[in-house]
């Protein structure tokens, strides 16, 4: 698909949070009382994770086997491996696409720590999980990230015992604190000191109702638009939001860009110095391709650190984003944990691979700022994972 931006203009209503719908459904389903969830996401992932959990809803009371799809949703599936204990003795984990390339040796390690059974072959799915529970004081390794740990804290929210868990080296430690917040929300109660949570299962979770944020991680293509040449205004975020992407904004402000609150509605306009940025990605590695395409339009060296926990995403970002940059004509260099990216605020005219990464495809769209001709994409469809009407609101905000 040919896409040619030329500037941002407009305004924008967030889309809905995948990240907080997701767990809203993954409590509610827990919850000793229905809740309403209030502006709910109709993305792929979050689809993925209602109807999974409408199938867990539809066979618990059976005592048959239990086959759970969770789409091409990771979290559905390192959240939903651990829920679904609370509802079965013995249950398959199956997905689609991209996800079953994917290894959950993290996941499938802690299910064994907790004394269940796990059938898997090289790590990648299907996966089956039965037996109980016998453990209730672990140590949690979480140095791959923090999704695995969310749904371990929510089944063990509702499973009898003495809990405690002590985790280490936790990545996306905001991602976890906003599973802890969402808990909370439902009644949740929990003691901490020194990397250690202490608590009591078999808790009363209740809400009668719930609001899904704005969503920081799709707004965050659009932010880096309107920061390279635009101007946008974009309402439905929480400007006290425990998600992670919302950092952006540190790296769109060294970069030079303007961006105010004014009564709930974020203003964000261009920079006109385009100053080269260092940012740390290792708590929100989504952001990564889109501040490739940001250190691109900067004039001088940008460096993004935290580039280890770019493999297993929905494509190898970290490939991905060099082949880009190769076909760019950008210079950069990988030291360590780190890319050094030296912008010259174009790039060239080329096709840019997505691998079927929906981030790849939004900071791809953004990419064609840089260049009078644009860029060709390979695909766009993989945006209905998280953002369906992306392209729409891309197109509109551009004139694209």
């Amino acid at each position: 698909m040919q896409v040619n931006a030329q500037h941002y203009f407009g305004h924008l209503l967030a889309p809905p949070s995948k990240s907080h719908g997701q767990r809203l459904l993954l409590l509610a389903a827990l919850s000793d009382d229905p809740c309403h969830i209030e502006q709910l996401g109709d993305d792929n992932d979050t689809r993925a994770m209602a109807a999974a959990i409408a199938g867990i809803q539809n066979h618990k009371k059976t005592k048959r086997p239990i086959s759970i799809s969770v789409g091409e949703s990771g979290f559905a599936l390192r959240t939903l491996a651990f829920v679904a204990a609370a509802f079965f003795d013995s249950y398959e984990l199956t997905g689609k696409g991209t996800l079953r390339n994917r290894q959950h040796f993290a996941t499938i390690n802690l299910l064994e720590q907790l004394g269940l059974s796990v059938i898997q072959k090289n790590g990648v799915l299907p996966i089956t999980v039965h037996g109980a529970i016998h453990h209730t004081e672990i140590e949690v390794d979480a140095s791959e990230g923090s999704q695995f740990v969310s749904g371990l804290f929510m089944l063990a929210a509702k499973h009898p015992g003495n809990w405690k868990i002590k985790i280490k080296e936790l990545n996306s430690r905001p991602y976890f604190e906003m599973t802890l917040a969402a808990l909370q929300q439902f009644g949740f109660q929990y003691t901490y000191a020194q990397d250690t949570y202490e608590f009591k299962g078999n808790q009363t979770l209740s809400c009668v109702r719930a609001q899904v944020e704005g969503d920081w991680s799709s707004v965050a293509a659009h932010l880096v638009g309107a920061a390279i040449q635009g101007e946008l205004s974009i309402s439905g975020l929480n400007p006290e939001s425990l998600q992670p992407d919302k950092n952006l904004l540190g790296a769109i402000d060294q970069f030079g860009a303007k961006y105010e609150w004014k009564e709930g509605v974020l203003f964000i306009s261009e920079s006109k110095v385009k100053t080269s940025f260092d940012f740390d990605c290792t708590q929100q590695p989504d952001l990564f391709p889109v501040l490739v395409v940001l250190a691109c339009a900067a004039i001088g060296t940008s460096s993004i650190h935290g580039i280890h926990r770019l493999q297993n995403k929905e494509s190898d970002r970290l490939s991905a984003m060099c082949a880009a940059l190769q076909s760019w004509g950008v210079a950069y260099q990988i030291e360590e944990q780190k890319i050094d990216i030296t912008g010259k605020g174009t790039i060239e005219h080329t096709e840019i691979e997505t691998f079927h990464d929906h981030r790849i495809v939004m900071a791809g769209c953004v990419a064609s700022l840089l260049n009078d001709k644009g860029q060709e994409l390979t695909e766009v469809d993989a945006v209905q994972k998280s953002y369906p009407d992306f392209i729409k609101d891309f197109k509109r905000l551009t004139n694209a």
